[in-house]
């Protein structure tokens, strides 16, 4: 039976609750099993050893029933309770509510009246006309779905970074030990960080490679060998996730790591670079190209000194000027996790959080900040119980009394508004002047044009107290597209007023991209990093913000949360207000 990690069980935790929605169950009920999943990715624990120990109901929302279909999965590969849902629905309509534009109860409408029980079958009704004329699927509505069907395939192609590196870490631990490893490292999207990955791909060192490739085919969670040779085995997960794992002699680790970590363009133009020197560089070495002899090899600093240049980390190499930065000399010192000093968006159970201020607070601790913001919603955003005037009394008072003890990180008293149709937000200028610090961001108003969308945001940023505008293109990886927005006239207009913009660092948003990173770093709009944390679990998340700024080539100077608490407040955009 292969291992689980927490992602993987939490996906079937997330695909029970879909099914239970959509068949029409007590909201409580699936909400249980989506509120599992939701902290159960966040747990820094692993699954497999939760099971094993009796713990499993240590994670936040796994009581003793869901405990133990919990490790049931992780011995039979299911658990009753998936069974008889299985059993009454397609598991594939799961698939369906991935689509933009289509929820549970418009599937369950579908596989009731047209027995769609897959994108595919979706995709036929609506080329068959099958949809005309049923109830709640007007024109419009079908045009969308027809839309929504390439952006799901699209999407469909490639899996968080957060969901695959937690099993990469696993597999390198696991073949660390294996007879004559000397070194080991994932490679690929992965290791240079990339928001969404498409496969796992594993580098060995090793004199023994017949063993390294025995390890490879029982892996945990392998389900099945692809192909299995010499120096290449490509296994594949339950979930069709790819793991290809490449044995190299000690001596071309450094070459072959260098290679496969990539990307393709970075690779390209350091082949272009070599032969203009007279070498040649592949997955093998550096070689020259008179008389093929071999230049460097063991480590990637021996292949990046042979072409002259210095050695640009993973998370640069795009082709995006780091070759160029690297040859000069002037790669940048980027920001790392030990460079943040607080975290600034984060929400409670105030609103839609799972934590209270004073859990948050905990976690802040232990993870050595000096601050934090809660940044529970606004009021007019109500389907998650943004807060009123009084809500909002009460969320300060309980504030100032945790700041009173003195014994944990500042606590900041923030909001994230909702930037309506027009550009405006949820309070007046008397009540936002009251806040540390104010967010403001986007969520609604997809499908709008980008007129419109932009010139929502460009207002907002007229407003003297809205501090940062957050997750701006209002992204969800690998399920949204982001709004479609003018960044250029953003970024000029951020810079103009001495608005900041938001990196989210929750891991299916990472927004900004690193291109808009890029772009900011070269306006000279200052960045804030935020988990958007909903649970304390989830502050853990800055981690993959840090590895998204330093693909946006972001150094410690460029973000405002690196700052000792009292230049914080000074550069905060209401200090220039009140």
């Amino acid at each position: 039976m292969p291992e689980y990690d927490n992602p993987s069980v939490a996906k079937i935790l997330d695909t029970v609750g879909d099914l239970l929605e959509i068949s029409g169950a007590d909201k409580f009920r699936f909400l249980s099993y989506h509120k599992a999943a939701h902290a159960l990715r966040a747990f820094p624990e692993e699954v497999m050893t939760l099971a094993r120990d009796g713990r499993l109901t240590e994670v936040p929302g796994v009581g003793s029933k869901l405990a133990a279909s919990i490790i049931t999965l992780t011995q039979t590969g299911s658990f009753p309770e998936l069974d008889a849902i299985t059993d009454r629905l397609p598991g594939t309509l799961v698939d369906l509510t991935r689509i933009p534009g289509l929820g549970p109860k418009k599937v369950k409408v579908l596989y009731e009246q047209l027995d769609v029980t897959s994108v595919d079958a979706l995709e036929a009704a609506i080329e068959e006309g099958r949809l005309a004329g049923l109830a709640g699927f007007g024109a419009k509505t079908i045009d969308n779905l027809a839309e929504g069907i390439v952006a799901y395939r699209r999407h469909s192609e490639r899996r968080l970074m957060a969901d695959v590196l937690p099993l990469a870490e696993r597999i390198v631990a696991a073949m660390r030990d294996v007879a004559g490893v000397t070194d080991i490292a994932y490679a690929g999207s992965l290791r240079r960080r990339r928001d969404t990955v498409g496969d796992i791909d594993v580098v060995v060192a090793s004199g023994d490679p017949e063993s390294v490739m025995e390890a490879a085919r029982t892996l945990p969670r392998v389900e099945r060998v692809l192909v299995s040779g010499d120096t290449k085995t490509s296994i594949a997960t339950a979930d069709g996730l790819q793991i290809d794992v490449r044995v190299v002699s000690p001596d071309q680790y450094g070459a072959a790591l260098q290679y496969f970590t990539g990307s393709a363009e970075h690779n390209s133009r350091l082949r272009e670079l070599a032969k203009r020197s007279g070498l040649k560089v592949n997955e093998y070495g550096v070689f020259r190209l008179a008389d093929d002899a071999a230049i460097a090899s063991a480590t990637e600093a021996d292949v990046y000194t042979a072409l002259g240049m210095d050695v640009p980390v993973p998370e640069l190499r795009e082709n995006a000027g780091e070759i160029e930065a690297a040859l000069a000399g002037d790669l940048p010192g980027l920001l790392e996790g030990r460079d943040i000093r607080g975290d600034l968006h984060m929400h409670t159970v105030a609103t839609d959080g799972k934590s209270t201020a004073r859990q948050n607070r905990a976690k802040a601790a232990a993870l050595g900040y000096e601050y934090i913001a809660i940044t529970d919603h606004a009021v007019n955003l109500h389907m998650v119980g943004g807060l009123g005037l009084d809500a909002l009394e009460r969320q300060w008072e309980e504030i100032d009394e945790l700041n009173s003890t003195g014994d944990g990180p500042h606590v900041l008293k923030g909001v994230e508004l909702n930037i309506d149709d027009d550009g405006q937000v949820d309070y007046d200028l008397d009540v936002l002047a009251r806040f540390d610090i104010v967010l403001a961001s986007l969520h609604s108003g997809w499908g709008q044009s980008r007129e419109v969308a932009t010139r929502r945001v460009l207002r907002a940023m007229d407003n003297p107290f809205i501090d940062v505008i957050a997750h701006l293109t209002g992204r969800i990886l690998c399920r949204r597209d982001p709004i479609d927005l003018d960044i250029e006239a953003v970024m000029q207009k951020a810079a103009q007023t001495g608005t900041a913009l938001e990196l989210n660092s929750y891991p299916d948003r990472l927004d900004l991209s690193d291109v808009h990173l890029r772009m900011a770093k070269r306006t000279g709009v200052a960045i804030t990093l935020g988990t958007d944390s909903h649970d304390a679990a989830q502050l853990d998340y800055m981690s993959y913000g840090v590895g998204q700024a330093r693909r946006g080539w972001i150094e410690p100077g460029d973000v405002l949360n690196t700052l000792p608490l009292h230049e914080l407040r000074l550069r905060l955009k209401r200090a220039r207000s009140l």
